[in-house]
Order: C-alpha cells, then structure tokens, then sequence
C-alpha cells in the first residue's frame, strides 16, 4: 500500500503547490539557521547527510 501512495504522490503531487510550499519553507529555514548558527547549520547538515547514507546503504 505504501508503495502504491509514494507512487501517486511522485507521479501526481510532487511538482503540487504544497510540494512546492514544503520545500521553499525547507530553503528558509535552512538560511534562517545559516545565518544564526553556521556551525550548528553545518553540523545538522553533515548528520543528516550521514543517516541518509546510512538508510541509502542498508
């Protein structure tokens, strides 16, 4: 069944103004906390950048 919803959503919702919205609000927050905590911002980066190579390994 999950297979079947993330299809739909890449094939139908993807490019959706909500998709669009999620990830314009991902690039603000992102510059948000750029600008407030460089260090945090990058360490959060290179976390996040690990567990999805983590998941993308499993």
């Amino acid at each position: 069944m999950i297979d079947v919803l993330r299809d739909f959503w890449f094939q139908h919702c993807s490019r959706a103004p909500v998709a669009r919205l999620l990830r314009a609000e991902r690039r603000r927050l992102n510059a948000e906390l750029a600008c407030r905590l460089p260090g945090a911002a990058a360490a959060v980066r290179r976390q996040l950048l690990a567990a999805i190579g983590d998941a993308e390994s499993s």
